[in-house]
């Protein structure tokens, strides 16, 4: 289910539908409102109290802009995510185990950004350049899980058929970047590994940089206005389990019910016709949801359980169907990586 930016990108092999997902119920895990700080117009806080924030979000309002990161890291804070805001202000988002801080303050944001579940992706043939137009023929989709391969790097996952196959085999769109609109943001650079190739699998291996200001988070990111989910472990796909899913289509926990063995037909007849192996949901996804994190619904902490990676959607009753997330582990020999 990629999305094309340009130029669409034809369908092969089964017919897809798609449609706009369900809205997660209003428990969902949101910020709470805390009292401003000198330097600061906004202080959200979630999974933590209102007390505990106040001393670090006052200090990283007290420096200078570009030391804000270093002042909440020195505090035992994590900061992931920064994107300017209005009137000359920036949003800075940081992780201290479960608990979520995000701060407006004056200043220019820190290009602080990086690979978490969730995330608009950049697929192309051509080389993407950060803050160049996006090349014609591009595709959209979405960021999956973060996984640590046995040689000690990390790498990202999403969707196998969002970079393409040609006749040959070859990957059509090997280059990829997370999206900052309006144009590419964080590059990526190549596929590193495509696992449809050796099984039936829809799933790809991405890089995934590291360093102070390109981060890589165990989390389901759901956007600068709601506090991330921590990604605790994997789930089994057992039928009649609650799950959600995130895409850029259709947005943050898209949730339903994991179907059983009335939806074995449909997922024989999938693995035969498409090549793929696949559980299907009753939730419903959109073009460019492809790739994205499928995960068990939120606990009370804050924390989820992988499930696997958003594929297609297929019938008439328009079920979203996922690549199991634990046999593309094991293909690549890779552990999934999981916050406190």
């Amino acid at each position: 289910m990629p999305h094309t930016l340009r130029r669409p990108i034809r369908a092969t092999g089964l017919a897809l539908l798609f449609t706009l997902g369900v809205a997660a119920p209003a428990s969902a895990d949101e910020y709470t409102r805390c009292p401003a700080v000198p330097g600061a117009s906004l202080v959200d806080a979630a999974r933590v109290s209102c007390e505990e924030v106040a001393g670090v979000a006052a200090a990283a309002s007290a420096a200078p802009a570009a030391e804000s990161i270093n002042v909440m890291t020195a505090q035992g804070w994590t900061p992931y995510r920064a994107l300017p805001s209005d009137a000359g202000e920036f949003d800075l988002v940081a992780l201290r185990g479960k608990a979520a801080l995000r701060l407006r303050r004056a200043g220019e944001a820190p290009d602080l950004d990086g690979f978490a579940a969730g995330r608009e992706l950049i697929f192309a043939r051509p080389a993407i350049v950060g803050g160049a137009p996006i090349p014609n023929g591009a595709a959209v989709c979405t960021s999956a899980f973060l996984v640590r391969l046995q040689r000690g790097s990390l790498g990202g996952l999403s969707a196998a058929h969002c970079a393409g196959s040609r006749r040959d085999g070859t990957t059509q769109r090997r280059n990829t970047a997370l999206r900052r609109p309006p144009a590419p943001g964080v590059v990526l650079g190549r596929v590193q590994r495509v696992v449809q190739r050796s099984a039936p699998l829809d799933a790809l291996l991405l890089p995934a940089p590291q360093g102070v200001s390109r981060t890589a988070t165990p989390v389901v990111d759901r956007g600068i206005s709601r506090p991330p989910w921590i990604v605790a472990g994997t789930a089994k796909t057992t039928g009649g389990r609650r799950m959600c899913y995130t895409g850029r289509t259709s947005g943050v926990d898209r949730c339903g019910t994991l179907l059983g063995r009335r939806a074995r037909p449909v997922e024989r007849l999938l693995a035969r016709r498409g090549g793929v192996r696949v559980r299907c949901t009753t939730v419903r996804a959109a073009e460019g949801d492809s790739g994205g994190p499928v995960y068990t619904r939120p606990r009370s902490d804050g924390t989820v359980r992988a499930l696997g990676i958003t594929t297609l959607v297929f019938g008439l009753f328009r079920q979203m169907c996922f690549t199991p997330i634990q046999p593309v582990l094991d293909r690549l020999d890779a552990t999934l990586v999981t916050g406190s």
